[in-house]
């Protein structure tokens, strides 16, 4: 009992807020089990930032934070299937509102997700008719092309392909073959070969959009093959990717150390043929242009060599001795890997194309990342990704330079709304050179503090565009006009200031 009392006693001298809400489907208002709610502290003005609060809400779709120390929070609730939801938000996808915390506070939040969205339609064949197997696929509407959701038409050649987040796509079929022999190209909906003739569909929260139906072109389809010199004993794995998705089969390297392979129905145009044993100790990697049956593309499987990092100074190229972590994901055709922290010491890299990036210390900023030896071969017209520096690996012996600036340049300001500073604001850098967004990855983001004010360090010199809004989830170019975000010019090793008003969306 004594025990008991004294418990009561401390319990009554925290000084601590309590939150609570639920978590609900927006379609249907039913609580929304098993969503995952996060609680963030908003930085405060000397930088410190508290430690974030999650946890998993039950079937009643309830929780309780009961103990929260004073100060600034964001609270998120993410669930699969659904866009993240906030507490707050003014638009779907919006961040949310700051929640201000006193040491008798009590707040329910009643926060609603909405379904990810999906696109349906058919397959028609020649006479109308739906069609049955067909494999679909969607994209987002910018380039490079990535793939961002797949499926197959059912036995009325209807499709749907799910879990789309908001914006415009492109959606086509991949190269089919009939029972008849017959052909059909990949073809954008809702009758198009190319991509600037693609018709663009438009996906929203909580809706499927209808219609995107496609009536394939037929086309001749042709054939991969060759053989496979292993130097080795063991499974093998070979990958062929295109625009429209990757193909996989097993064979297996036997003790004469050759091994076939062969892909059917493909369509003309770009793929990459990739081989592996199992472990990944040694591959194998090629790219061609496709426009008639190939049946001696024939490769060579060999240890996948080190790879060596060369840190240099940007101005005079004299070597670094820098702490510096360097991330790659393997790209192909159809996708990109997830990406990876690759050990400088020891990198074993597969061959093929590579995108890579750099985290080197404050003040200073990545310039290029370039292969010395075994570029890029590719010499068709092949979109690459403006966030990225691209690095091509062969099974050879490999150099890879990393070129650092310690010239770099900051950005600086304060954001309001109504006069007022305007707390937890999301910010956003986007920079307007492409070799900008190379060297910090994309556009960046960040967070005003307790007093409004916001940060970006280590920026390559150059121009920008700032933006400060609650109603933006990402930002592409096309956004930063509509906002009409502000201009600022950083100088090498100089700090350029702008205030900015936080931006209210139309939409």
């Amino acid at each position: 009992m004594l025990r008991a009392l004294i418990l009561l006693a401390v319990a009554g001298c925290v000084q601590a807020g309590t939150i609570q809400g639920v978590v609900l489907e927006h379609a249907s208002g039913r609580p929304l089990a098993r969503s995952v709610v996060r609680l963030d502290p908003v930085p405060q003005s000397g930088g410190e930032k508290g430690h974030p609060l999650s946890q998993r809400v039950g079937l009643s779709g309830t929780f309780v934070f009961p103990t929260v120390d004073p100060g600034i929070y964001l609270l998120t609730v993410a669930h699969d299937g659904y866009f993240p939801g906030a507490f707050g938000q003014r638009v779907p996808l919006g961040h949310p509102a700051p929640i201000e915390v006193t040491a008798d506070s009590t707040l329910f939040a009643d926060v609603r997700l909405r379904h990810k969205g999906a696109v349906t339609g058919r397959i028609f064949d020649e006479n109308g008719v739906g069609t049955a197997g067909v494999p679909v696929v969607a994209y987002r509407a910018r380039l490079p092309m990535r793939l961002a959701g797949s499926a197959l038409s059912d036995d009325r050649g209807v499709f749907r392909i799910p879990g789309l987040g908001a914006g415009k796509y492109w959606v086509r079929s991949e190269a089919y073959t009939l029972v008849d022999g017959t052909g059909w190209l990949p073809t954008f909906g809702n009758v198009a070969r190319e991509v600037r003739e693609a018709r663009v569909y438009q996906v929203t929260y909580d809706n499927d959009t209808p219609d995107t139906d496609i009536s394939p072109e037929t086309g001749a389809l042709f054939r991969i093959g060759g053989q496979i010199i292993c130097g080795a004993v063991g499974p093998l794995v070979v990958t062929l990717s295109s625009e429209t998705g990757r193909r996989r089969m097993q064979t297996e390297c036997p003790t004469s150390y050759q091994a076939s392979y062969h892909f059917e129905g493909l369509a003309p145009g770009v793929h990459e043929v990739f081989a592996e044993l199992q472990g990944g100790a040694a591959a194998a990697f090629t790219e061609l242009y496709l426009d008639h049956d190939m049946n001696g593309v024939n490769l060579q499987v060999t240890p996948v060599t080190a790879v060596e990092f060369e840190v240099r100074r940007a101005s005079s190229y004299a070597e670094l001795h820098i702490p510096i972590k360097v991330f790659g994901r393997h790209q192909d055709l159809a996708e990109v890997e997830t990406e990876q922290e690759i050990k400088l010491a020891r990198a074993t890299l597969s061959p093929g194309h590579w995108e890579m990036r750099a985290v080197v210390p404050g003040g200073q900023y990545v310039e290029s990342i370039e292969a010395q030896r075994g570029s890029p071969r590719r010499t068709w017209n092949v979109e690459h990704p403006s966030d990225w520096f691209e690095v091509y690996i062969d099974s050879r012996y490999n150099r890879i330079q990393i070129s650092v600036s310690n010239r770099a340049a900051t950005i600086a300001g304060k954001v309001t709304a109504d006069g007022k500073p305007s707390q937890g604001a999301p910010v956003f850098l986007w920079p307007v050179a492409e070799s900008a967004r190379r060297s910090l990855n994309g556009p960046v983001q960040t967070l005003s503090d307790t007093e409004g004010r916001f940060r970006f360090d280590s920026l390559p010199p150059g121009d920008y565009r700032v933006l400060a809004s609650f109603d933006v989830n990402e930002i592409d170019a096309d956004l930063i006009e509509l906002s009409q975000a502000a201009v600022v010019h950083a100088s090498a090793s100089q700090t350029a200031t702008v205030d900015l008003a936080v931006w209210v969306a139309p939409w």
